[in-house]
C-alpha cells in the first residue's frame, strides 16, 4: 500500500484495465493499478512535472515547471528537492543521473547544462555551454543522456536542431543532425537514450524515433506500421533491456510500447483529467519491476502505472 501521507489516489482494477480509446486494433498495455505521486506545492501553486529519470535503485529524479529538481524513493516518497540556479526566464526540460552520481540537467532557457553534486543538496558541481550556434554552444537544450564510456549527449530545440556529444566534463567532441524532416534531421530532439552503441532520439514534431550510432551516423527511422495510429509528438522514450521502446506521446496523451521494429506492443491512455488518461504528458521512466511513471504535465501529477 502507498503511504497515506502521499495523498495517493489508486484504482484497483482487474487485469485488462485499459484507459485506451484509440479506435484501432492496436493491443492495449494492460494496467492493474493507476496511482498518483504528489508534486509538492510551490507557495500557492501546484507545479507540473516535465522530465523524469530513474536509476538502478529506482530512485526517481524529476523536473517541474517551478524550476525545481525533485528526488523520490521507489515508493513515491519525496526525499529531496532544490531549485535551479535561475529560472526566471524559463524552466529546464531534461535530466539524467551520471555514472559518478552527479545529476545533469539540460537548463533549456539558459542555454547550458548544469551538473549538481552527488550529495543531492543542490550544490552546483559545474556548468557548461553558452547561447549560440557554435560547437559546444546551445539554443534551447531539451534533452541529455550519458553512455557507459562517460560521454554526454545533448539535444537542442533551437536554431540548429542537433545532438552534440561531450566528454563527462563538458568538452565538445562532435555533433549530428540539423533542422528538417528528412532522415537524420530533427524537429525537437526531445529525448535521447543510449543502448548498445546506438542513440535513440525522440524526434517529437516529426512524429518518429530515429536511431544513430553513437558516432553520429544515421541508421534508421522507427515508425509504427500501417494500420496502427502514428505517433503524435513523442516527447520522451526509454529503451528497456529486452529492446522495447516505451514512448510518451504529448499530443496523443498516451503511452505506447513498441517492439524494436516499430510494431505496437501495447498502448495506454487518452486525453483526460481523470483516471485512466493523461493531459499533454511530457516524460516517462520505467522502473526495474516494470512500473511505468509518467509526467502527466497537463494534470500537474506523476502517474504510476502497474502492469
Amino acid at each position: 500500500m502507498k503511504p497515506v501521507w502521499l495523498a495517493v489516489l489508486a484504482v484497483l482494477a482487474p487485469a485488462g484495465f485499459g484507459g485506451c480509446e484509440t479506435g484501432t486494433a492496436d493491443p492495449e498495455f494492460h494496467v492493474s493499478r493507476f496511482d498518483i505521486w504528489r508534486i509538492p506545492a510551490e507557495g500557492r501553486t501546484l507545479p507540473a512535472p516535465r522530465a523524469l529519470y530513474s536509476d538502478e535503485r529506482d530512485t526517481v529524479y524529476a523536473l517541474d515547471d517551478a524550476g525545481r529538481v525533485l528526488v523520490y524513493a521507489a515508493d513515491g516518497r519525496l526525499q529531496h528537492k532544490w531549485h535551479m540556479p535561475a529560472s526566471e526566464i524559463g524552466r529546464p526540460e531534461g535530466i539524467w543521473k551520471l555514472d559518478d552520481g552527479r545529476i545533469a540537467v539540460a537548463d533549456t532557457h539558459y542555454h547550458r547544462v548544469v551538473i549538481f553534486s552527488e550529495d543531492l543538496t543542490g550544490a552546483v558541481s559545474r556548468m557548461f555551454g553558452t547561447e549560440g550556434n557554435g560547437d559546444g554552444q546551445f539554443v534551447f537544450p531539451v534533452s541529455v543522456c550519458q553512455d557507459p564510456k562517460g560521454f554526454l549527449y545533448v539535444g537542442e530545440y533551437g536554431d540548429r536542431q542537433r545532438i552534440q556529444k561531450f566528454t563527462a566534463e563538458g568538452e565538445y567532441v562532435a555533433q549530428f543532425g540539423r533542422h528538417g524532416t528528412a532522415a537524420g534531421e530533427f524537429q525537437r530532439p526531445s529525448a535521447i537514450v543510449w543502448r548498445e552503441g546506438c542513440i535513440f532520439a525522440a524526434d517529437a514534431f516529426n512524429d518518429r524515433i530515429q536511431v544513430f550510432t553513437d558516432q553520429g551516423r544515421f541508421l534508421r527511422v522507427i515508425q509504427v506500421p500501417a494500420g496502427s495510429e502514428p505517433l503524435e509528438f513523442p516527447y520522451d522514450l526509454k529503451v528497456t533491456a529486452d529492446g522495447r521502446l516505451y514512448v510518451i506521446e504529448n499530443k496523443g496523451s498516451r503511452l505506447t510500447v513498441l517492439e524494436p521494429d516499430g510494431t505496437v506492443a501495447g498502448r495506454y491512455g487518452h486525453p483526460s483529467r481523470g483516471l485512466g488518461g493523461f493531459l499533454s504528458p511530457w516524460a516517462l521512466t520505467v522502473l526495474s519491476d516494470g512500473r511505468v511513471l509518467v509526467a502527466d504535465t497537463g494534470n500537474h501529477r506523476l502517474v504510476e502505472l502497474t502492469p
